[in-house]
């Protein structure tokens, strides 16, 4: 104790302290314990205000990333409104005219902090977060549509185009080879009227004459072609190429062009199946497109209901 007052006030064992040195020390010690009291409730203040700056700041963040996130979604579900409208059309009319929407696209999602967004519905909010979770998970699936829709277009029109090229042999059967064959088996005679040329057949030659009468029954069915040229395909394969097929089969293998008609119309025949595949197999991929973008465009707006 000694020690403590001989620092403040020199020797205080050697003479008594009077009123005026209990003043000071005590003013002293209120001074200090003031001094540090409001050092403490400035330092709280600054706190305080930081704090309350931080929080500012914070919540300024979150409602510009909310609201950033919403203009997006609002415009991109405009976008897949109206894709889901074509691609419906497409569907309908199946006339290889696909409108494709490039405003789909999620290129926003890399700006957003889903945390922002959490902290906007309340954690505590289970199904409204659970409707966050699957939206960003349909969002997600978005990232490559354009590039994959297109390419799924692209790799069903190469293959139809194939396989088109291989159907419009059908041509062969109706003109070239049917010339051709007519051209070394029949004559040509004038009709009785003398204003066209037929072909007169030997009248044993059966698989001519039953090709001969096939081309007649289908040149003058107009439900099938007409003068602009071919209406339906399945229509042709089912009434002209098929029963050519079965015709010319029964005379193989000892008639040489009946192997060589049946050949072509089984390639003719295959062709329009293989048209008929991929087509059925490209739409049902449509299909699932548009399952996505309508369950998409469902969970947009509902998230847009809540948040």
């Amino acid at each position: 104790m000694n020690s403590f007052f001989n620092l403040q006030f020199g020797n205080f064992s050697q003479s008594t302290p009077n009123w005026f040195d209990w003043f000071s020390l005590i003013s002293s010690l209120l001074v200090s314990g003031l001094s540090i009291f409001f050092a403490f409730k400035l330092a709280e203040k600054v706190y305080q205000k930081e704090k309350s700056d931080k929080n500012f700041e914070d919540s300024e963040i979150q409602n510009s990333e909310v609201a950033l996130f919403k203009n997006s979604l609002i415009e991109l579900n405009s976008s897949i409104e109206k894709q889901i409208t074509d691609l419906e059309t497409y569907n309908a009319n199946r006339d290889f005219k696909l409108v494709f929407h490039p405003d789909i696209q999620v290129d926003f999602l890399q700006f957003i902090d889903i945390k922002y967004l959490y902290k906007k519905i309340g954690f505590s909010n289970i199904e409204a977060i659970k409707k966050i979770n699957n939206l960003m998970t349909l969002l997600y699936t978005l990232y490559d549509f354009r590039e994959s829709l297109r390419d799924e277009f692209r790799t069903y029109m190469k293959k139809y185009n194939y396989h088109e090229a291989k159907f419009y042999q059908y041509r062969q059967l109706l003109y070239t080879k049917y010339y051709s064959i007519c051209h070394h088996r029949a004559e040509v005679e004038l009709s009785e009227e003398g204003d066209r040329k037929k072909w007169k057949f030997n009248g044993d030659d059966e698989f001519i004459i039953r090709y001969s009468e096939l081309i007649d029954k289908i040149s003058n069915d107009n439900s099938i072609m007409d003068s602009s040229g071919l209406k339906d395909r399945a229509k042709l394969n089912s009434e002209f190429v098929v029963p050519l097929i079965k015709i010319a089969y029964e005379y193989v293998p000892e008639d040489l062009d009946a192997i060589q008609v049946n050949e072509i119309g089984n390639e003719v025949n295959s062709a329009l199946l293989d048209m008929e595949l991929v087509t059925e197999k490209h739409f049902t991929v449509i299909h699932s497109y548009l399952h996505n973008l309508k369950n998409t465009s469902t969970k947009i707006k509902e998230f847009l209901l809540v948040i």
